[in-house]
């Protein structure tokens, strides 16, 4: 971790090394800093919760993580690192589930080339109902 906050031009420190460290091996790659902050002290770490989102701000600059800003106004990171996708949200548990789609990058190439951009990056956010919510909401207006 100490190379990478090195390479990105982040000075190194205990703190960030962890926080890094974190993000990296957890499971769940959309996460709050709330979550984040709540992780990494069930491991040990003593990091308020200030200092996570001023590190999380740090990251983003220094382009190791992503910031995003779903419909309900919640902040969610993800890893810089990963390859382009999109996102469904489930706007009953807000899950959220990464997606690639071959046809929709095609498409958006295309409409940037017919106007005469080029993509840096671009952010897709679908909303709607999981089938589990959907499921479990059905099964509410049974009984």
């Amino acid at each position: 971790m100490q190379a990478v906050l090195k390479d990105s031009g982040l000075k190194v420190t205990h703190q960030r090394c962890k926080l890094l460290e974190f993000i990296n091996q957890v499971d769940e790659q959309h996460l709050t800093v709330e979550n984040i902050y709540q992780g990494i002290n069930a491991q040990g770490e003593n990091i308020g919760l200030t200092s996570v989102y001023r590190m999380m701000s740090d990251f983003e600059q220094a382009g190791l993580v992503t910031r995003r800003l779903l419909e309900s106004e919640k902040t969610i990171y993800e890893l810089s690192n990963k390859p382009r996708h999109d996102h469904l949200i489930c706007l009953t548990c807000g899950k959220v589930i990464d997606f690639v789609d071959p046809l929709i990058e095609l498409r958006l190439s295309l409409a940037a080339e017919h106007h005469g951009m080029s993509i840096h990056h671009h952010s897709l956010n679908m909303y709607g109902q999981c089938f589990e919510c959907q499921k479990a909401h059905l099964n509410e207006s049974i009984t």
